[in-house]
């Protein structure tokens, strides 16, 4: 298992999400050879279920490493429904009208060119789609972090003796300047800021780090007193 468990986690989030592209061609065969585009369409199946998997094997290894001292705190934020219902919606629409468009060019059926446009749109821009895929593992040494903003992941584990503190931002605070946001939602500017020791940040690529928990007040409620800083409404976080 664990053989299985480091396989998946060692391969590149970056090869995986190339693997969708497989369904452009999954739709093209469809009509004169289903039995490759039943294959390709398996190949796309089997790449959803790494990136799952991905995503199950880090949180258990988090687990793992700190079940004696206590069970981690899991957060994982989304974006809001109606915004997910929306650009479902678009994107259902807009291949509607590609369909209308092209249907019959290039051999092509009007519901293969829909099913071609939804479906590299659902595979490969879900992050845009239904907000990036953001983990937040509070455990007893340290908070863990996968983030998935599209075609790379992310998996930082902030260690409480590499964090400076850590602090609540809201309307009018002003960020360090090199702060990374791990949210379903970019734009976020209020959330909970963990500031490292290091004047670089946790790493020279994302410096700083904001997170963004539906629930701040039961975030914070699970980080050592001793790191927490209060905010002061205006005031520019250094």
């Amino acid at each position: 298992m664990r053989f299985l468990e480091n396989f998946v986690l060692d391969t590149p989030y970056l090869f995986l999400k190339k693997i969708p592209y497989a369904w452009f061609f999954a739709v093209i065969f469809a009509t004169w050879a289903p039995l490759v585009a039943g294959m390709l369409v398996l190949l796309v199946a089997l790449g959803l279920l790494f990136m799952a998997l991905q995503q199950h094997f880090w949180e258990a290894k988090i687990h793992r490493e700190f079940q004696k001292e206590g069970t981690a705190y899991r957060v994982q934020p989304r974006m809001p429904l109606r915004l997910q219902v929306r650009n479902v919606a678009l994107v259902l629409a807009g291949s509607l009208v590609l369909a209308f468009l092209l249907g019959g060019r290039l051999n092509m059926t009007g519901l293969q060119w829909f099913l071609m446009a939804s479906g590299l749109m659902f595979l490969y821009r879900d992050a845009l789609i239904f907000g990036a895929t953001a983990v937040y593992l509070v455990t007893p040494r340290g908070i863990g972090v996968r983030y998935t903003p599209g075609h790379v992941d992310y998996r930082l584990f902030c260690r409480y003796t590499e964090i400076n503190y850590v602090t609540r931002v809201g309307a009018g605070d002003k960020l360090p300047t090199h702060t990374s946001v791990l949210s379903p939602m970019r734009g976020q500017k209020e959330g909970i800021l963990l500031t490292a020791k290091l004047m670089d940040g946790f790493s020279s690529e994302l410096g700083q780090v904001l997170l963004t928990p539906d629930d701040p007040e039961a975030f914070l409620a699970q980080i050592p007193a001793t790191l927490l800083q209060e905010m002061g409404h205006g005031r520019e976080v250094k």
